[in-house]
Protein backbone atom coordinates (compact mmCIF):
# COMPACT_ATOMS: atom_id res chain seq x y z
CA UNK A 1 0.00 0.00 0.00
CA UNK A 2 2.87 2.36 0.81
CA UNK A 3 4.37 1.72 -2.61
CA UNK A 4 1.09 2.66 -4.31
CA UNK A 5 0.80 5.87 -2.30
CA UNK A 6 4.43 6.71 -3.06
CA UNK A 7 3.80 6.17 -6.77
CA UNK A 8 0.69 8.37 -6.73
CA UNK A 9 2.66 11.20 -5.13
CA UNK A 10 5.14 11.16 -8.03
CA UNK A 11 3.69 13.13 -10.97
CA UNK A 12 5.57 10.99 -13.51
CA UNK A 13 4.02 7.77 -12.18
CA UNK A 14 0.64 9.45 -11.81
CA UNK A 15 0.71 10.54 -15.46
CA UNK A 16 1.69 7.06 -16.64
CA UNK A 17 -1.03 5.44 -14.51
CA UNK A 18 -3.80 7.85 -15.50
CA UNK A 19 -3.08 8.35 -19.20
CA UNK A 20 -4.89 5.13 -20.12
CA UNK A 21 -8.23 6.31 -18.72
CA UNK A 22 -9.17 8.68 -21.54
CA UNK A 23 -7.88 6.34 -24.25
CA UNK A 24 -8.76 2.80 -23.23
CA UNK A 25 -11.76 3.88 -21.16
CA UNK A 26 -13.28 6.03 -23.90
CA UNK A 27 -12.63 3.29 -26.45
CA UNK A 28 -14.57 0.75 -24.41
CA UNK A 29 -17.27 3.28 -23.58
CA UNK A 30 -17.63 4.16 -27.27
CA UNK A 31 -18.51 0.53 -27.98
CA UNK A 32 -20.98 0.50 -25.07
CA UNK A 33 -22.59 3.75 -26.26
CA UNK A 34 -22.89 2.39 -29.81
CA UNK A 35 -24.54 -0.76 -28.49
CA UNK A 36 -26.93 1.24 -26.29
CA UNK A 37 -28.04 3.17 -29.38
CA UNK A 38 -28.79 -0.07 -31.17
CA UNK A 39 -30.58 -1.36 -28.06
CA UNK A 40 -32.60 1.92 -27.79
CA UNK A 41 -32.79 1.90 -24.00
CA UNK A 42 -32.37 5.25 -22.31
CA UNK A 43 -30.94 3.88 -19.03
CA UNK A 44 -28.04 2.22 -20.88
CA UNK A 45 -27.54 5.32 -23.06
CA UNK A 46 -27.52 7.52 -19.97
CA UNK A 47 -24.99 5.27 -18.23
CA UNK A 48 -22.73 5.28 -21.30
CA UNK A 49 -22.99 9.07 -21.51
CA UNK A 50 -22.09 9.31 -17.83
CA UNK A 51 -19.03 7.14 -18.46
CA UNK A 52 -18.05 9.39 -21.38
CA UNK A 53 -18.35 12.39 -19.05
CA UNK A 54 -16.13 10.89 -16.34
CA UNK A 55 -13.51 9.43 -18.69
CA UNK A 56 -13.29 12.57 -20.80
CA UNK A 57 -12.90 14.64 -17.65
CA UNK A 58 -10.04 12.38 -16.58
CA UNK A 59 -8.03 14.14 -19.30
CA UNK A 60 -7.76 17.08 -16.90
CA UNK A 61 -6.07 14.85 -14.31
CA UNK A 62 -3.74 13.38 -16.95
CA UNK A 63 -2.79 16.84 -18.20
CA UNK A 64 -2.21 18.14 -14.69
CA UNK A 65 0.06 15.20 -13.84
CA UNK A 66 1.89 15.60 -17.15
CA UNK A 67 2.51 19.30 -16.53
CA UNK A 68 3.91 18.52 -13.08
CA UNK A 69 6.09 15.73 -14.48
CA UNK A 70 7.48 17.78 -17.39
CA UNK A 71 10.47 19.44 -15.65
CA UNK A 72 11.43 16.23 -13.87
CA UNK A 73 11.37 14.04 -16.94
CA UNK A 74 12.86 16.61 -19.35
CA UNK A 75 16.23 16.54 -17.59
CA UNK A 76 16.43 12.73 -17.75
CA UNK A 77 15.94 12.47 -21.51
CA UNK A 78 18.32 12.50 -24.44
CA UNK A 79 17.98 15.16 -27.17
CA UNK A 80 15.41 13.34 -29.35
CA UNK A 81 13.45 12.33 -26.26
CA UNK A 82 13.29 15.98 -25.20
CA UNK A 83 12.06 16.94 -28.67
CA UNK A 84 9.32 14.31 -28.50
CA UNK A 85 8.39 15.43 -24.96
CA UNK A 86 7.98 19.00 -26.19
CA UNK A 87 5.89 17.79 -29.13
CA UNK A 88 3.77 15.58 -26.85
CA UNK A 89 3.21 18.59 -24.55
CA UNK A 90 2.29 20.73 -27.54
CA UNK A 91 -0.27 18.17 -28.75
CA UNK A 92 -1.70 17.78 -25.24
CA UNK A 93 -2.12 21.55 -24.92
CA UNK A 94 -3.61 21.82 -28.39
CA UNK A 95 -6.09 18.92 -28.29
CA UNK A 96 -6.65 18.04 -24.62
CA UNK A 97 -9.43 20.58 -24.25
CA UNK A 98 -11.40 18.89 -27.05
CA UNK A 99 -11.37 15.61 -25.14
CA UNK A 100 -12.49 17.34 -21.93
CA UNK A 101 -15.19 19.27 -23.85
CA UNK A 102 -16.51 15.92 -25.08
CA UNK A 103 -17.32 15.12 -21.45
CA UNK A 104 -19.24 18.37 -21.08
CA UNK A 105 -21.15 17.59 -24.27
CA UNK A 106 -22.05 14.14 -22.89
CA UNK A 107 -23.30 15.76 -19.69
CA UNK A 108 -25.45 18.16 -21.72
CA UNK A 109 -26.77 15.17 -23.70
CA UNK A 110 -27.87 13.52 -20.45
CA UNK A 111 -29.73 16.67 -19.44
CA UNK A 112 -31.31 17.06 -22.88
CA UNK A 113 -32.39 13.41 -22.90
CA UNK A 114 -33.85 13.74 -19.43
CA UNK A 115 -36.05 16.69 -20.36
CA UNK A 116 -36.76 15.86 -24.02
CA UNK A 117 -37.45 12.20 -24.64
CA UNK A 118 -37.50 12.51 -28.47
CA UNK A 119 -33.93 13.87 -28.40
CA UNK A 120 -32.39 10.94 -26.56
CA UNK A 121 -31.12 8.91 -29.50
CA UNK A 122 -29.97 11.90 -31.53
CA UNK A 123 -27.96 13.50 -28.72
CA UNK A 124 -26.43 10.13 -27.82
CA UNK A 125 -25.53 9.62 -31.50
CA UNK A 126 -23.95 13.06 -31.55
CA UNK A 127 -21.83 12.18 -28.53
CA UNK A 128 -20.90 8.90 -30.22
CA UNK A 129 -19.41 10.91 -33.11
CA UNK A 130 -17.63 13.45 -30.88
CA UNK A 131 -16.25 10.64 -28.73
CA UNK A 132 -14.73 9.06 -31.82
CA UNK A 133 -13.09 12.41 -32.62
CA UNK A 134 -11.83 12.64 -29.02
CA UNK A 135 -10.43 9.11 -29.28
CA UNK A 136 -8.53 9.92 -32.47
CA UNK A 137 -7.07 13.06 -30.88
CA UNK A 138 -6.16 11.18 -27.70
CA UNK A 139 -4.43 8.52 -29.81
CA UNK A 140 -2.40 11.19 -31.63
CA UNK A 141 -1.26 12.71 -28.33
CA UNK A 142 -0.50 9.28 -26.84
CA UNK A 143 1.41 8.13 -29.92
CA UNK A 144 3.79 11.07 -29.53
CA UNK A 145 4.04 10.34 -25.80
CA UNK A 146 5.08 6.76 -26.47
CA UNK A 147 8.07 7.96 -28.46
CA UNK A 148 9.50 9.92 -25.53
CA UNK A 149 11.11 6.98 -23.75
CA UNK A 150 10.96 4.41 -26.53
CA UNK A 151 13.47 5.21 -29.27
CA UNK A 152 12.54 1.97 -31.04
CA UNK A 153 9.24 3.63 -32.01
CA UNK A 154 10.83 6.81 -33.38
CA UNK A 155 11.19 7.20 -37.10
CA UNK A 156 13.06 10.49 -36.90
CA UNK A 157 12.38 13.77 -35.15
CA UNK A 158 8.86 15.00 -34.40
CA UNK A 159 7.04 16.97 -37.09
CA UNK A 160 7.57 20.72 -37.31
CA UNK A 161 5.23 22.68 -35.08
CA UNK A 162 4.90 26.14 -33.62
CA UNK A 163 6.10 26.04 -30.03
CA UNK A 164 3.56 27.38 -27.53
CA UNK A 165 6.37 29.22 -25.75
CA UNK A 166 5.91 27.67 -22.30
CA UNK A 167 8.24 24.74 -22.80
CA UNK A 168 11.41 24.63 -20.69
Amino acid sequence: MDLLLEMLEDPVHRHVLLNHLPIVGLGMTWVFLAWSLVDRRWPSMRFALLLVTVLSASTLLVTSAGDAAYPVIFEELDGPGQEWLDYHTYLGDRWGWVIAANGLLALLAIAAGHFREPLRRSVAAGVLVTTLVALVLAAIVAEAGGKIRHPEFRRGPPPEYESPGRLR
